[in-house]
């Protein structure tokens, strides 16, 4: 998640005003301004291109899967190809099957699929290294799907556990793994401690991991979910003044974007947005 990132699919927020009546259903702050959420979207891919990464864009004409933005949700890319991954929101079920035509018509080879009653969101999965990976147990993802990946990626992962998040707001609220950390470097992350499981808290500890805090104010403006472009540069939502300070003061580059209406009403961050095709090591 640190590596450099060369390649990204992401996907266009396309809904008009008569799609974003039910926001509520969606669990958002306030009714979406979808043309606000279009130039936020449209700035955030030209931070990257600006930044060396080839975007590509999810081809998915359904107006109603407003969480479909969020591709990282949808699919993990390994090694050995990419796994798609199965939504625990029910109103986001048939965004993985775009993302795995897309993924297929790019030359992504594909691994395998969670299926059956498993579900695992990308948000809840968590790459210390490539080889290391943690896998969180929410609302989104259940033990069934955390199985299935882990038999998946079985032979060239060598560490994979999963850590139970809290009930914290509940079921209606998104509260993902990537909701409370982010690895900006391998011995740097920002999260939000009060709510870091006890077990990931530990193996961070002994990877020598320096965390720095967000503060409340900043954890509803996504100032955990930041996405790092490679070691120790990232990109973030405007607006998270004291974590991006922080972040500088431990050499870190900082680029913003503004993601008020992209973003933070829909509870997801930079990171939600991009499925990382490629990595470069």
């Amino acid at each position: 998640m640190i590596a450099p990132l060369k390649k990204a699919l992401l996907r266009s927020p396309i809904e008009e005003d008569e799609h974003v009546k039910d926001w509520r259903k969606w669990g958002y702050y306030r009714k979406p301004d979808v043309e606000r959420a279009r130039e936020e979207h449209e700035m955030f891919m030209e931070t990257l291109r600006c930044e060396g990464v080839q975007v590509f864009l999810v081809e998915d004409s359904c107006k109603e899967r407003l969480d479909a933005v969020f591709t990282s949700d949808t699919a993990t890319v390994t090694d050995k190809g990419a796994v798609i991954l199965r939504m625990g929101k029910e109103l986001r079920r048939g965004e993985e099957e775009e993302v795995r035509r897309r993924l297929v018509e790019l030359g992504v080879p594909i691994l395998g699929e969670i299926h059956g009653d498993a579900t695992l969101e990308g948000g809840d999965i968590l790459w210390l290294d490539r080889r290391t990976v943690v896998v969180g147990r929410s609302y989104r993802s259940n033990s069934l799907g955390f199985d299935q990946f882990k038999h998946l990626v079985e032979g060239f992962v060598e560490v994979v556990e999963q850590v139970d998040l809290p009930h914290w707001h509940g079921p209606g609220k998104c509260l993902h793994l990537l909701s409370l950390i982010s690895m900006v470097d391998e011995d740097l992350a920002v999260a939000y401690p009060e709510l870091i499981p006890v077990p990931l808290a530990e193996k961070l500890r002994l990877r020598g991991v320096k965390l720095i805090t967000v503060p409340p104010s900043e954890f509803k403006t996504q100032g955990c979910n930041v996405l790092t472009l490679k070691p120790r540069k990232c990109v973030m939502v405007a607006g998270n003044t004291e974590t991006r300070r922080a972040l500088e003061r431990e050499g870190a580059e900082v680029i913003e974007f503004e993601g008020e209406e992209i973003c933070i009403n829909r509870e997801g961050g930079p990171t939600c947005m991009v499925c990382s095709i490629l990595r470069e090591y």
